[in-house]
């Protein structure tokens, strides 16, 4: 079922119309509207799918995992490819995490874990990691990694007050039907002088103002929330945080929505469908990784002058 909502910052139901886009999957050939709080920013969908009704438009292929079918050769060494690239991303992630907030141990739960990759890297390193999942990925982090992930949300999952150190999101908060609450969860159950990170696309970015409604990073409707920096701290400072740093560099090998933006049809997942089917897109991958390699520059660019693509938010429980 479609819902209408006002704004989850602010409350009003004031908005200017943004942008119209289909979802990329093409699961519904409805258009989504995008609409912007006159008051206070915050970018959002509506209406929008409601909460039994937003996994549908999750497809197997949405998020990598090395259990993705692969039938042929090239697939499979695409595959082993693929796991030491996201391997080596993850583990700057984490090593990022650690330089911002000073902690190298303790107890660290990533919200939305997907298959459990970061939380691997952060166990290779001495955390005691906990995940929530909502789909079934979470069965591989269990099986595969043999990682402590709860098949759920943040709220099933019922953990303790105060009860860890570091609570991580990535490209997480932007799916979730509300933020405030989710935040809210999050200051509960972690310890005074904690961290909370999260990781969102940027509202304010050059490439949004280059490619507006062509932007990859409008995922609509899985993405019900684009933040951009204002709204963001806002939000985390309205249910208790303190704004540590905001860090607007990705990774120099990771500039993904400049690439997709530019050429939809280099999408990765569109290669793991083919290759699924024993297809080798062997010139759609190359031009991926050429094209990822020639767009470094203006994504650096963007970062130094404050308008990163993807922003990461580090901050600490007053």
């Amino acid at each position: 079922m479609m819902e209408h909502v006002t704004c989850n910052l602010c409350g009003l139901d004031h908005t200017q119309f943004l942008l119209k886009k289909r979802d990329k999957f093409g699961m519904v050939q409805d258009e989504f509207n995008v609409v912007g709080c006159r008051r206070c920013g915050l970018a959002y969908v509506n209406p929008r799918p409601d909460q039994e009704e937003i996994g549908k438009f999750y497809p197997e292929i949405y998020s990598w995992k090395e259990t993705l079918k692969a039938e042929s050769l090239f697939a499979k060494w695409m595959r082993k490819l693929e796991s030491f690239y996201r391997y080596h991303l993850l583990k700057n992630e984490v090593s990022k995490i650690v330089k911002f907030t000073g902690k190298n141990s303790g107890k660290v739960l990533d919200v939305g874990c997907g298959t459990g990759d970061r939380l691997d890297a952060f166990r290779r390193i001495g955390f005691e990691v906990y995940g929530v999942e909502p789909s079934r990925s979470a069965r591989h982090a269990r099986d595969f990694l043999k990682l402590n992930v709860i098949e759920g949300d943040l709220f099933s999952a019922h953990f303790h007050d105060n009860f860890f150190e570091t609570v991580t999101l990535y490209h997480v908060l932007e799916h979730t039907h509300n933020p405030i609450k989710v935040c809210q969860e999050i200051h509960r159950i972690l310890k005074e002088g904690g961290f909370l990170v999260i990781q969102v696309p940027n509202k304010d970015c050059f490439q949004f103002k280059l490619f507006k409604e062509s932007w990859a990073a409008f995922d609509v409707p899985r993405d019900l929330y684009y933040f951009g920096i204002q709204p963001l701290r806002s939000l985390l400072e309205r249910v208790g945080f303190e704004i540590v740093a905001i860090d607007h560099f990705m990774n120099w090998w990771h500039p993904p929505t400049l690439v997709l933006s530019l050429f939809p049809s280099l999408d990765p997942q569109r290669a793991w469908v083919e290759e699924g089917k024993g297809g080798n897109p062997i010139f759609q991958r190359m031009a991926w990784i050429l094209s990822t390699f020639l767009s470094i520059p203006f994504t650096q660019l963007e970062s130094w002058m404050g308008r990163g693509a993807i922003i990461t938010f580090y901050a600490v429980k007053k």
